[in-house]
């Protein structure tokens, strides 16, 4: 049962994600630094999927807790 509400969770969001991903990737870095601060940043090199894969990992540890 946990295994399928964390997939009903991550589904969320990165449905969320994509979407304002799609709108501008600057929407995600701007989530990740006004939700988790700064320093939660990954490195540019990463580049969009790396932003994306960051903000996914932030919320869902968050929404464990």
């Amino acid at each position: 049962m946990s295994n399928f509400i964390n997939d009903g969770i991550k589904e969320e969001i990165m449905e969320e994600i994509l979407e304002m991903a799609e709108k501008d990737i600057w929407n995600v870095i701007f989530a990740i630094g006004n939700e988790f601060g700064i320093d939660k940043l990954p490195d540019p090199a990463l580049g969009n999927d790396g932003m994306i894969d960051r903000l996914f990992e932030l919320r869902f540890e968050e929404r464990l807790v």
